[in-house]
């Protein structure tokens, strides 16, 4: 997991995508539903095999709309060392049992879990964290900024820097930004180049299994959810208290 971009929309509206890459033989993931966490409703998709997910969102303390993404490895590829305490892809879905950001960063318990990049996006506010595996990192992102992130674990890079050069070239040639518009470009990016474009196919053993984006527009959050594995699509708008299909 594997690609994620954040597109600015102004007035602190934005565009989280994601687009996970998996092993073919890793079971469908179960499309987005609500769940109650520590009494906040969050919606995600989940992976039925370590339980969970790789964005998620909901509304934090009836205050703060929050989308957490998750990426796997840090900064550089490693070499994994299980048995890991859980599946990093739980921490999205920790992040909302803690009041503030600030709480989550100082007292999660990271040790024994498999490095990973988190991202947290809310209205006027952009977080990016890597556990190396032994040290983790915090940065404070422009949120009036685009960017694109690859997961360490499958591109190296020279290859990231490729696709941050497809980014900014889709960007400048797109002045009107919409779900539409990045939805193609995570589907076309880097097209002929099947072990790297952005909807990438390795052998049919590694490829993009679904695309998730979040549009967080004034008072409403949408995700848009699409399974490439078994032509599932679903749409959930997520208000204070629920989410429906």
């Amino acid at each position: 997991m594997c690609t994620a971009t954040y597109l600015p929309l102004g007035a602190n509206d934005f565009i989280l995508t994601h687009s996970r890459d998996e092993k073919a033989i890793r079971p469908a993931a179960l499309p987005p539903r609500t769940v109650r966490v520590d009494g906040i409703d969050v919606t995600f998709p989940q992976d039925p095999q370590g339980k969970g997910t790789w964005i998620a969102s909901g509304l934090r303390f009836g205050t703060r709309r929050t989308t957490v993404c998750l990426l796997n490895g840090a900064f550089t590829p490693h070499l994994p060392k299980p048995p890991y305490r859980h599946s990093r892809g739980l921490v999205p879905v920790h992040v909302f049992a803690y009041p503030t950001i600030e709480s989550f960063i100082t007292t999660y318990d990271f040790s024994n879990i498999e490095p990973l990049t988190l991202l947290i996006a809310e209205a006027n506010r952009l977080i990016e964290l890597r556990w190396t595996g032994n040290r983790l990192f915090m940065r404070e992102k422009n949120p009036e900024q685009p960017y694109i992130w690859s997961s360490a674990t499958l591109y190296s890079a020279d290859i990231i820097r490729q696709r941050e050069g497809w980014f900014w070239d889709w960007y400048r040639q797109n002045p009107t930004l919409s779900v539409d518009a990045i939805r193609r470009f995570h589907q076309v990016a880097g097209k002929g180049d099947a072990e790297n474009g952005l909807r990438m196919n390795r052998q049919n053993f590694m490829l993009t299994v679904s695309l998730t984006s979040v549009v967080h527009h004034q008072e409403d959050v949408t995700m848009l959810y699409e399974d490439f594995t078994q032509s599932i699509g679903s749409q959930q708008t997520i208000n204070p208290y629920y989410a429906t299909a």
